[in-house]
């Protein structure tokens, strides 16, 4: 069976359970049975949001890109409150009146209990199996709730049982139902509006995202993971810090990080990724130098390249590639973020190489390499004067 008819399977048990447990309490007089009743009714509300999350997931439109999700959130919130409602009644009838079942009924509200008992069993057992095996986190959460329903028979049936031995405790059952109702609607409570406002999920699901994520090597870091929860959907938006300048590359690997996230984690439904580039402490001005050692006119005529970097001897290299995208790519590779030359390239290539990797052209009438990195040193630093004549460079 596909997930959809299991939580139809769910709503029909619930909801013959509520018919026969509220005929079976009305005949009897117990006021557990009634309030029994009313949680299966809260049960097959559950199933039946359920369903149409189910059936209808994948619908949205335009204007609601983000699908309807939420609906089930509000609906679960009002069943809460009426839950609570509810309970409050059954506590004013258990202690504002004299609660005695009624002996020539006491079989069909056995039976009804029996049935209630081993149906809701049966069923949590065989809907966690079949939410585990199609992986729908709907259909097990849907199993623990039934499980519930069989925890609150069993009072029921404990309380016939003790009619059936002398003693009148049907109240104080009925006392326990309650709190098994405010629990429920108390735990209801607590998880919607926390997703109604946007709480972020549990430590865990966090953990294993953090897990998959940094299991590429691609990765150095994430910078921001906010994770949200809809009407049983996960909504990310991440940032990540990745290595490496090939831009292709990054973005393929963000594509199998999604994927991957997407596959291993079924009720993710929406996630947003944004990379930036791992910020180098070793980001070096580059001089580009013709074969007098002079600041180089343009990329063309350069010969070689002085590469400075904070705390460190320069580097120099003496033989550059001929064409300026190659020089372009050498620079970027190298780590530098301002080239210091007479000219920008000429080649459209060599731009876009050197844009992509946040680098920049710093041109300049300077020849003397030293005085043309003071230069840019100088209107890089935090000087409060524009005026920099007389200044020693």
């Amino acid at each position: 069976m596909k997930k959809e008819h299991w939580a139809l399977v769910s709503l029909c048990v619930n909801v013959l359970q509520s018919i026969f447990k509220m005929i079976a309490g009305f005949f009897t007089g117990s006021l557990s049975m009634i309030g029994e009743s009313i949680h299966s009714l809260s049960d097959s509300f559950a199933s039946l949001v359920a369903y149409f999350t189910l059936r209808f997931s994948e619908r949205r439109s335009e204007r609601f890109p983000y699908g309807l999700y939420k609906l089930e959130n509000v609906g679960s919130t009002v069943i809460a409150i009426f839950l609570l409602l509810a309970s409050y009644e059954i506590l004013q009838r258990a202690f504002r009146s004299k609660v005695i079942i009624k002996e020539e009924y006491m079989a069909l509200g056995l039976g009804v209990v029996v049935f209630s008992l081993i149906s809701s069993l049966g069923l949590s057992f065989l809907e966690r199996k079949a939410g585990k095996r199609l992986n729908s986190p709907v259909l097990v959460a849907d199993s623990y709730h039934t499980l519930t329903d069989a925890f609150g028979s069993s009072l029921v049936l404990m309380s016939f049982l003790s009619s059936y031995a002398g003693y009148q405790l049907d109240r104080y059952f009925a006392v326990g139902v309650s709190a098994l109702i405010v629990y429920t609607a108390v735990s209801i409570l607590r998880r919607e509006v926390s997703v109604l406002l946007d709480v972020s999920v549990d430590e865990k699901t966090l953990n294993r995202i953090r897990d998959i994520i940094l299991s590429f090597g691609e990765v150095s870091e994430i910078r921001h993971l906010f994770v949200r929860s809809s009407g049983g959907k996960l909504f990310a938006d991440i940032t990540i810090a990745v290595s490496g300048r090939d831009f292709v590359r990054i973005h393929s690997a963000v594509d199998k990080i999604e994927e991957r996230l997407k596959r291993e984690l079924p009720d993710l439904e929406f996630v947003f990724i944004h990379y930036e580039p791992v910020e180098n402490t070793q980001t070096g001005l580059g001089v580009l130098i013709d074969a007098e050692g002079s600041v180089s006119e343009n990329f063309e005529k350069a010969k070689g390249v002085l590469i400075f970097r904070s705390g460190e001897r320069p580097e120099v290299i003496k033989e550059l590639p001929k064409r300026e995208q190659d020089v372009a790519k050498l620079l970027m590779d190298k780590g530098v973020s301002i080239i210091i030359c007479g000219h920008h390239p000429e080649s459209s290539e060599a731009k876009w190489i050197i844009s992509k990797c946040g680098g920049f052209v710093w041109e300049t009438n300077e020849k003397n390499p030293y005085i043309a990195l003071s230069e840019v040193t100088y209107n890089f630093s935090h000087v409060k004067t524009a005026d920099k004549k007389g200044q020693d460079r």
